[in-house]
């Protein structure tokens, strides 16, 4: 497996790759009617995150495996001090379990640790709940993402210091 910063080049495959996770991943976690709004949304590749230089792509025999990444900002522009957000992590539903979304985390880890940051924040999934307690985080309550059309998806902030 390789990790590199992804790059603008990325954003279709990653995109791709989002769609096929979520689909398969959120099934079953979320009823259809949500998912029917969520998926357009949350599976388009952020061009800005890309660009910030702190989103990641994995890859596995050349074929992009994984993506994610961090910002200093959580989705919706605000901060805190010292916290710094995960940010649109995805593994290739073939290819979970393989240790692929650790890698990506500690890469993340490490890069906010080494900018200054103490703690890490997840607006997580629900089925992503039990990898973010898996590597360490604490559930901080239920939460949800209101989408644009003002569908709301369930989710968990999850929180973790650093180091």
């Amino acid at each position: 497996m390789t990790i590199r910063p992804a790059t603008e080049a990325d954003g279709p495959d990653i995109s791709r790759l989002l769609a096929h996770s979520y689909g398969e991943l959120y099934r079953g976690w979320y009823p259809d009617a949500v998912l029917k709004h969520a998926l357009p949304v949350m599976t388009r590749a952020n061009p800005d995150l890309i660009a910030s230089g702190t989103f990641h792509a994995a890859f596995v025999d050349g074929a992009l495996a994984g993506c994610g990444g961090w910002s200093r900002k959580r989705y919706d522009g605000s901060s805190e001090e010292g916290l710094a957000h995960l940010r649109h992590f995805g593994v290739d539903p073939d290819h979970l379990r393989r240790g692929i979304g650790r890698a990506l985390f500690e890469r993340c880890r490490a890069e906010a640790a080494a900018a200054g940051f103490t703690a890490l924040e997840s607006l997580s999934s629900l089925p992503a709940e039990a990898f973010y307690l898996s590597l360490g985080f604490r559930t901080a309550g239920p939460t949800h993402i209101e989408l644009p059309d003002a569908t709301r998806f369930a989710g968990k902030l999850m929180r973790a210091a650093i180091g």
